[in-house]
């Protein structure tokens, strides 16, 4: 009976405990479909943010490429450096053109221009939160070039490290349009005032000229003082000349033109410069087969024309030389042209001055204002007419004139 019961004990036992076994397998089991599933997960959720953190990756370094590409394009130089260690880590493509680094490999800070070194160095004692602009100039081959220099600093939180950046862009083409302006304002200050003198000359400079020729038609005089009153109206024509010139160069208003018969009007600018050639001993000719052409002119524009080509000529023309006036018809597709041509024998004009001799104020006589040719120019252009020349070193010059006859 012992036997039995204690057998019977024994088989309870092992049963209970192979049920333990079963339930803790069990539980075992349902552990490790659950760590499996968590691991799954977790897995799952790994490559997502791994998929996420490459394309994140991929758009920093797309927009660091697109970054790049809009610095290189920038019309300004870009410069960042470390603010202590002057070492920099970035210098786009424009800031080595203005700079002048060319294709250098790796360009340190002494390499920079003094300028841009200075500027940097003056704005590192400055707050870090401040922006500032300077200017400096630099010189290369003998050719100057402006530029602007805006520093600011970056916030070291962001970098890491105190960096400065410098945006550099080149003001050269302002500089000189200010400096022309400048330059026109005094102009047209000095032109203003050489109208003014130029008015108050010439009344007196007026009665001047006409007792001149009061005192040149007086058979009384000597032959010395004869002399001398020519002389005196060569100068008088002459400086009248210089004054009209002012007059009409700065003058804003239309010439005034009516029918006027050619050949009087060019007999009478003749007989105008005379004494200018006898003073000079120079043979003043006049030849003309005109007739009775007119065209529509001003003739004391005319006058002044043929007053400005005679004083240039009498200046490159020796004494014993001459000076001829001619004109004639010629007849072209848009019918008949009155041409005027004046012709010395003086020293000629070099080619490489041929385009410029009808520029304002170029000369080659210190004496000489050099509007003559300018206002001459002008003048013509005026009438609708055209002023040309050819000219042989040695041999003399011809300026001819084109005017549409009536």
């Amino acid at each position: 009976m012992n036997a039995l019961a204690a057998t019977a004990a024994t088989r309870t036992e092992l049963t209970d405990a192979f049920t333990a076994f079963i339930t803790a397998a069990d539980r075992l089991e349902h552990s490790h479909l659950q760590l499996h599933e968590e691991v799954a997960r977790l897995r799952a959720q790994l490559e997502e943010r791994n998929r996420a953190l490459a394309a994140s990756l991929a758009e920093n370094e797309r927009m660091h490429l697109q970054l790049v590409r809009i610095l290189d394009a920038m019309p300004c130089g870009i410069v960042v450096f470390e603010r202590t260690s002057k070492n920099m880590s970035l210098l786009n493509p424009e800031a080595r053109r203005l700079l002048g680094l060319g294709n250098k490999a790796s360009p340190d800070w002494s390499h920079l221009p003094v300028g841009i070194r200075g500027v940097a160095d003056l704005d590192s004692v400055r707050p870090a939160t401040r922006e500032h602009d300077h200017e400096f100039c630099s010189e290369k081959d003998g050719e100057k070039r402006w530029m602007t220099v805006r520093s600011s600093v970056m916030d070291p939180a962001m970098t890491g490290c105190e960096q400065m950046i410098l945006i550099i862009r080149e003001i050269t083409m302002q500089k000189q349009a200010e400096q022309d302006r400048e330059a026109s304002r005094h102009m047209l200050a000095l032109a203003e005032m050489a109208s003014v003198l130029a008015h108050e000359i010439r009344n007196p400079l007026g009665s001047l000229e006409l007792l001149t020729g009061l005192l040149a038609s007086d058979s009384a005089l000597n032959p010395d003082s004869r002399e001398c009153v020519q002389h005196l109206r060569a100068g008088v024509r002459s400086l009248s000349s210089t004054v009209d010139n002012v007059l009409r160069f700065h003058s804003l208003g239309e010439a005034q033109l009516i029918p006027t018969p050619l050949a009087p009007a060019l007999k009478s600018a003749t007989e105008f410069i005379r004494p200018l050639a006898e003073q000079k001993q120079v043979t003043l000719t006049f030849t003309e087969s005109l007739g009775v052409t007119e065209i529509a002119a001003d003739s004391n524009g005319l006058q002044q024309v043929i007053l400005n080509l005679a004083i240039n000529a009498l200046r490159h023309t020796p004494s014993s030389g001459s000076i001829i006036i001619s004109g004639s018809v010629e007849h072209n597709k848009d019918g008949p042209v009155a041409v005027v041509q004046f012709s010395d024998t003086g020293c000629g004009i070099p080619p490489e001055n041929l385009d410029r001799v009808f520029e304002p104020g170029f000369s080659t006589a210190r004496q000489s204002a050099g509007l003559g040719l300018a206002v001459c120019r002008r003048i013509i252009s005026q009438h609708k007419g055209a002023i040309t020349l050819r000219s042989q070193p040695g041999q003399g010059t011809t300026f001819r004139m084109e005017f549409p006859a009536l």
